[in-house]
This record gives C-alpha cells, sequence and structure tokens, in this order.
C-alpha cells in the first residue's frame, strides 16, 4: 500500500508547530507542550498525535531546518564559494526562524539523516574549493563548516548583522590567497 501525500493542512499545522516550537523553547527550553500548541494555535493533542515531546520537536526542527539549508545547496557546482556564500546566507535565515537552532542548550541530534545529509554537502562544497585552489587548503576541510555554525550561534539576536556580511566573514577567512573573488 503506498502512502498519500499528507495533507495541506496538515503540513500546515506541522510548519506552525516547528515555529511555535522553535520560538517557544528557544526562550524557555522547559516550556510544556500545551504553550507550544497555544503558540502555533492548535489543541494540545494535535501536538502530541505527531511529537511525543520536547525532544522530538527538537529534533523535528532541526530535521526540518537541515532539510531546508540541504535543499540550497546545487547538486553540481562550478563555484563552490558562492555556494557556500548562498548556503551561509540561507543557514542566517534559519537561524532567525528557528531559534531553538542556536540556543537549544540539548546536546544536538547530530546522528539524524538530514543532518548528516547536510554536513556531507557542505563539507563537499569546502573539499571541492580547497581542490580548485579558491579556498586555502592550508585548513582541515571542517573547519569553515564548524566556523559557520559557531559565528551563527554568536550572534546576539536582533544585532542587525545579516546573513551575507557572516559569508563575507567567513568566506574572506577562508579564501584562498592570491585569488580574486568571483561572487
Amino acid at each position: 500500500m503506498t502512502r498519500s501525500p499528507r495533507r495541506a493542512d496538515a503540513r500546515a499545522n506541522d510548519e506552525r508547530i516547528l515555529l511555535a516550537a522553535a520560538r517557544v523553547l528557544a526562550e524557555d527550553p522547559g516550556a510544556t507542550i500545551q504553550r507550544i500548541a497555544d503558540e502555533a494555535g492548535v489543541v494540545r493533542l494535535t501536538v502530541y498525535r505527531r511529537y511525543p515531546g520536547r525532544d522530538a520537536l527538537r529534533r523535528a526542527i532541526f530535521e526540518a531546518a537541515a532539510a531546508e539549508a540541504t535543499a540550497v545547496i546545487p547538486d553540481d557546482t562550478e563555484d563552490p564559494v558562492a555556494s557556500l556564500r548562498e548556503l551561509i546566507v540561507a543557514m542566517a535565515a534559519l537561524v532567525r526562524r528557528y531559534p531553538l537552532l542556536v540556543t537549544d542548550p540539548a546536546p544536538r541530534p547530530h546522528q539524524a539523516p538530514g543532518i548528516r545529509a547536510m554536513r556531507r554537502a557542505v563539507l563537499g562544497l569546502v573539499e571541492r574549493g580547497q581542490e580548485l585552489g579558491v579556498l586555502r587548503a592550508d585548513l582541515p576541510a571542517d573547519l569553515l563548516p564548524r566556523a559557520i555554525v559557531g559565528t551563527l550561534r554568536m550572534l546576539p539576536p536582533g544585532s542587525g548583522v545579516g546573513g551575507a556580511q557572516v559569508a563575507d566573514l567567513l568566506l574572506d577567512g577562508f579564501r584562498a590567497r592570491g585569488r580574486r573573488r568571483t561572487v
């Protein structure tokens, strides 16, 4: 038996629940499911039907953000620096959309499939940039993805610093010396 696509109203509820949970849990990591349901404009049972608790909500938020970020990464890139820049801008927007991504004190759900796929894709862009000589090969490839996440986590909420500024800061530091920016 083939599963039919989820109804539009169910998808809309999921999105409202995840966005509300990301805001509420960023403010109060111990917030109740009732408070999250109230913020999302749904009944508590709707949240519990899909997410059995706060940990499941946290995992779903990280998975949703990883899927959105991964969707920005092209399969075949001629310009890995431009692709990384686009990704960093998208990630900054995701941090504003899902503030829990940078405030959550709980351990990260690194093993989630979407997060692993995103990490592989980002690392692939960095390695491609190093192979092409447009990113510094004297730095470990996994340093840039860590620097992206670390920088986004350190930005004060409402600081006015945008994704493009973060991208410029990081990519200029990782750009191979003697190469001109092509973005």
